[in-house]
């Protein structure tokens, strides 16, 4: 992995409350000493790892509502981070922010400690949609936030949105996107809205308190998006993507390149080429482990060269330039048709996929179906796609 470029993904668990689609590790009611107590963690986290010897390119601070967190806690991990490994300005650094827990001071301040990116969750451009999803702000905190990132010299900023709510109409998911094209963002995250076992809203689908738009619909509002972003000058570089040219996420690049990437705090998952690992999700029991000063890692798995390449492969096709084939002939010794042969030629056959000598692409009726064309290539037997025998 020598040289080999990489990136950092920092957990803040910290949020206000827990919005109904959610599933992931987050934290409630936690108070400012207990802010100030995770970020010396994460920090000490930090200085106790093994870092890779290539260049750092991104590192992203997700949640959680890392926003939620004083502005001099972030900065002063962002100055550990320089301390341990310098930064320069071609590093990506994002911060994930909720609408409403911002003021041009905060963004200000992390502007000058190097933050050059925003990854603002807007979610919806109606209060009530927004109150159903059990956000923490409405609609003017978004328009506010919005106009204090510009104010405060971010010319990188991408806002996310989700399709297919409940009781969502066409016209309202028209009326979101073009509301979040009057900011224009230079990057756009568009996501469909996927029920998660456990969370509130299976719950309520589950009893019949909610109705979901019906998959028509929902194909017609994701066709619809992809049309007038493209009109906009946002172009799709992943399945649920848009970005102006040279804006598109480096973080979440190495994610679907599969390349090496670090992370830190509870909950947080770290890859290298043939190991992932996580650390402890309880944020009081992951602080006492730093503090006590033992590896917070809850645990690990190593990756067969079998599993790498179905993993090179999904995430590959997941972007609009799909896989290419030298590069995963280059890590692999062989090409994607080679080494999955028989699913490869039934996707195709299915009208799913394209692919010649020099990359795997999917067809526009496989990004419809991508969940299909995952089944296929996660589910169906490794021995199968890659000659290995039982």
């Amino acid at each position: 992995m020598s040289g080999q470029r990489w990136g950092l993904y920092v957990h803040v668990p910290f949020c206000r409350t827990r919005c109904t689609y959610c599933d992931f590790n987050i934290a409630i009611g936690m108070t400012e000493a207990d802010h100030v107590r995770y970020t010396h963690a994460l920090i000490a986290e930090l200085f106790g790892k093994s870092l890779p010897s290539g260049p750092l390119a991104s590192i992203f601070f997700g949640g959680g509502t890392p926003s939620l967190v004083a502005s001099e806690l972030l900065v002063g991990v962002i100055d550990a981070i320089r301390e341990r490994r310098g930064l320069d300005e071609t590093v990506e650094i994002t911060i994930e922010t909720n609408p409403g827990t911002v003021d041009e001071a905060k963004l200000a301040h992390w502007r000058q400690a190097g933050v050059n990116r925003l990854s603002i969750g807007a979610q919806a451009m109606q209060d009530d949609h927004l109150r159903r999803l059990n956000r923490a702000h409405d609609v003017q905190d978004i328009v506010d936030t919005v106009r204090s990132a510009r104010m405060a010299g971010f010319s990188n900023i991408s806002l996310d949105a989700i399709y297919g709510l409940p009781w969502q109409t066409e016209r309202e998911w028209r009326e979101t996107v073009r509301r979040l094209l009057d900011f224009q963002p230079e990057h756009l995250s568009l996501y469909q809205l996927m029920i998660e076992e456990g969370t509130p809203m299976a719950k309520r689908l589950a009893r019949g308190a909610v109705r979901l738009p019906d998959d028509d619909r929902v194909a017609d509002m994701a066709d619809w998006a992809e049309q007038a972003l493209s009109a906009a000058g946002l172009m799709p570089y992943e399945i649920s993507n848009y970005a102006r040219t040279g804006r598109e996420s480096v973080h979440n690049q190495l994610y679907w390149q599969l390349e090496p990437y670090l992370a830190l705090g509870a909950g947080a998952h770290a890859y290298l080429p043939g190991r992932r690992w996580w650390n402890v999700r309880n944020v009081r029991r992951y602080m006492e482990r730093v503090e006590a000063g033992s590896d917070p890692v809850d645990g690990e798995e190593q990756l067969s060269q079998a599993e790498e390449m179905r993993e090179f492969l999904w995430l590959g096709l997941r972007q609009r330039c799909g896989v290419d084939v030298s590069r995963f002939r280059e890590r692999f010794g062989k090409s994607p048709e080679a080494a999955f042969a028989e699913v490869l030629r039934s996707l195709r056959q299915s009208g799913l996929l394209w692919f010649d000598d020099h990359s795997l692409r999917l067809t526009p009726r496989g990004r419809d179906l991508a969940s299909v064309v995952a089944r296929a290539l996660v589910d169906a037997p490794l021995r199968h796609q890659v000659g290995l025998s039982s």
